[in-house]
């Protein structure tokens, strides 16, 4: 008489599949969890679209466009005007730029991005910076760099 083929699996098939979760589990688990690297990038965008804002900006307007970066975080700012036209006097660029959407252009970076170096860089009407040459700049791993005479921000 021809036996019925078992419906299941083994003990030892079943603890093999759980120990091979677990090691699964264990290695790449707190890749789910650890948003550091996604954090990084997302700021690293943002900052970068931010000089390539400022500089549009300060072409645009024809007042001069300051960007303030620091290792937490960056501002853009400008010249306050006078009798409507940008103040070549004014040193200390009060007024706040805004996004399309009224907000101050400015951002902060998550707790785990840190920027290196700290730094101001001025727009002018031209696009080109005040920087005497090409500057890269960190953000966690990633680098970026401006360029003196355009103003053009390079990424990899």
């Amino acid at each position: 008489m021809l036996t019925q083929p078992s419906k299941g699996y083994t003990i030892v098939e079943v603890l093999l599949v759980v120990v091979i979760l677990a090691i699964i589990g264990t290695l790449a688990g707190p890749r789910f969890f650890d948003n550091a690297a996604f954090d990084e990038r997302a700021y690293y965008d943002e900052l970068v679209s931010a000089l390539r804002y400022a500089q549009k900006i300060a072409v645009a307007s024809g007042c001069p466009v300051r960007v303030t970066v620091a290792p937490t975080s960056y501002a853009l700012s400008q010249q306050a005007s006078l009798a409507g036209h940008c103040d070549p006097g004014d040193a200390a660029f009060p007024v706040a730029v805004r996004l399309p959407t009224g907000e101050a252009a400015s951002g902060t970076a998550p707790d785990s991005v840190n920027v290196v170096p700290a730094l101001t860089i001025v727009y002018n009407a031209l696009g080109q910076t005040n920087l005497p040459a090409n500057q890269s700049i960190a953000v966690g791993n990633r680098l970026l760099q401006v360029q003196a005479d355009s103003g053009l921000v390079v990424t990899p």
